[in-house]
């Protein structure tokens, strides 16, 4: 029994170094790259607000993913053990220095579309013929070429400062 949980220990501990994801700082229009994808984020509205006698600044954020790889980005699920991660997604902004007060968010994520491919198979149809039919089956998640996928959110921090942004990029492999 203690070779078992020693083994699953060294695995877990292998396999969570080996699908970590890389965190980068980003600022407002310098957006991060990494394997040709630029990961950023842009101030959409800010205003000053007063919560419980303290001023603080309320920002809209939109953060995106924009493949400008020149080849479209292809992700397959993997089953992964104790993963909480969504299987499409991209990347998760996080507002180091947001309050979350009012039910405000401190992070983001950005996720790929579902890659969908026909599959064609031979049934039986009421008459009695065989009769072929295609179905669209989700293979995985992609990203094309020049395409954006973005989310936003509103983050509130202490007043005179700007929001503090990290990204955390989930490594999508070459094909």
């Amino acid at each position: 029994m203690n070779r078992f949980l020693l083994c699953s220990l060294v695995l877990t501990t292998i396999s969570s170094a080996l699908f970590a994801q890389q965190a980068y700082d980003v600022e407002a229009g310098k957006p991060a790259q990494l394997n040709g994808i630029d990961y950023g984020f842009e101030i959409r509205n800010e205003r000053q607000m007063e919560i419980s006698g303290e001023n603080f600044m309320r920002y809209e954020l939109s953060v995106y993913a924009t493949n400008r790889s020149n080849c479209t980005k292809l992700m397959f699920p993997r089953q992964t053990f104790l993963s909480t991660d969504e299987p499409n997604q991209l990347a998760v902004f996080d507002c180091l220095n947001a309050t979350g007060k009012r039910l405000t968010s401190k992070s983001g994520t950005v996720v790929a579309r579902p890659f969908m491919v026909p599959y064609q198979q031979k049934i039986k149809n009421s008459e009695g013929k065989e009769v072929t039919t295609t179905t669209n089956v989700q293979a995985g998640f992609m990203l094309r070429n020049g395409e954006t996928v973005s989310n936003s959110f509103i983050a509130i921090v202490p007043k005179g400062e700007r929001p503090v942004m990290k990204v955390r990029i989930k490594d999508i492999p070459d094909l």
